[in-house]
């Protein structure tokens, strides 16, 4: 239990030291390009905050593998690795610290993304271009079930809609319109007030019933069709919480859509962090125990290279799958099934060898 203490221990110590050297160097560089466009000291103070949270959020799997790295050369030099085997703890005993603690922070990083911290992106370049107060969507027009939806203007943040249309389908025919001048999103439903509801009627003889026009108070209509999922899904907006993702998900799916983008989404905020933990193990079982034999600047700088290869080409697929080009699940999802397969191989074959 000493052991686990004192390698986690200097495992978190230098997590946190990159962590904050890389964010800070990121938001600091971004920073330098554009203070001149940022006015006021509060908004330039956020300004670094958002970017540092967004850069953190980019570099947090790459994190790891740095303090792993990091950590394992420590133990080398100062010789206390060799001394935990001398004292009988064997490969997979030393290696637990690694995996607990970084499977504990991906844990942690991939809950955040269930909150607000995936926005920091756009936060910042709201800041940067003036755009601070509500932001307001503009001639919306979407399907929804049977029914086609025209909003003149949607305030996601306020859940509310202006100038709003709707035009209900019935086997391939119109048959009835809703026009409201507002409307609101409350308990999972849209509300229209003072409602005027066209009938499209079906005359079977000459002089049969024409339009007919009813006016409401209230109309209920549109259960669940959230308004942040609306703009999120309609706008190929990127900034998704899971939850949100999960929703435009089965909102996309029980309309017929393409999901391809969300599932790409959804993929790079809970299965691609899952690599570093994979490279982790397998980096860790590279390192040899000791230093008279192998030049560790050169092996750190070449498993350095290998997590910034296998970072970019996890980012490069994610991006390009946002584009709709590949399926995500033989892009991101493969290469992290790929590097699990060579973890799980390290750990219970190779573990055994000094």
């Amino acid at each position: 239990m000493r052991m686990f203490r004192y390698i986690a221990w200097f495992y978190l110590k230098y997590f946190f030291i990159i962590a904050f050297a890389l964010s800070f160097l990121f938001a600091g560089l971004d920073y330098l390009q554009h203070a001149g466009r940022l006015e006021g000291f509060n908004i330039k103070v956020l300004y670094l905050f958002y970017k540092g949270s967004y850069a953190l959020d980019l570099l947090f799997p790459l994190t790891l593998i740095f303090a792993m790295i990091v950590t394992k050369i420590v133990l080398i030099r100062s010789n206390a690795l060799l001394s935990f085997y001398a004292l009988g703890y064997s490969k997979k005993e030393v290696l637990s610290p690694f995996i607990a603690v970084s499977f504990l922070l991906t844990i942690l990083y991939i809950g955040m993304h269930f909150t607000s911290f995936v926005d920091a992106e756009l936060l910042g370049k709201n800041l940067l271009h003036g755009k601070r107060g509500t932001q307001i969507k503009r001639n919306l027009f979407v399907k929804y079930n049977e029914s086609f939806i025209y909003i003149g203007q949607l305030i996601p943040q306020k859940k509310e809609a202006l100038d709003i249309r709707i035009y209900t389908m019935k086997h391939g025919e119109l048959t009835q319109m809703i026009y409201g001048a507002k409307a609101r999103f409350k308990n999972e439903r849209w509300i229209i007030d003072n409602a005027r509801i066209v009938w499209k009627p079906k005359p079977e003889e000459l002089g049969g019933e024409g339009f007919r026009t009813e006016y409401k108070a209230t109309v209920e209509t549109l259960h669940g069709f959230k308004p942040k999922i609306l703009t999120s899904v309609f706008e190929g907006k990127r900034y998704y919480t899971i939850q949100a993702a999960y929703e435009a998900f089965k909102l996309l799916a029980s309309q017929g859509l393409d999901t391809l983008k969300v599932r790409n989404l959804f993929y790079h905020m809970v299965v691609t962090p899952l690599f570093a933990i994979f490279l982790v193990v397998i980096f860790f079982i590279t390192i040899p125990p000791y230093a008279r034999s192998v030049n560790l600047l050169w092996t750190s700088f070449i498993l350095t290279g290998t997590a910034l290869f296998v970072w970019g080409l996890l980012y490069l697929l994610y991006r390009i799958g946002r584009s709709g080009v590949i399926y995500p699940e033989l892009g991101s999802v493969m290469i992290v099934f790929l590097l699990s397969i060579a973890a799980f191989y390290n750990y219970f074959f190779k573990t055994n060898r000094l």
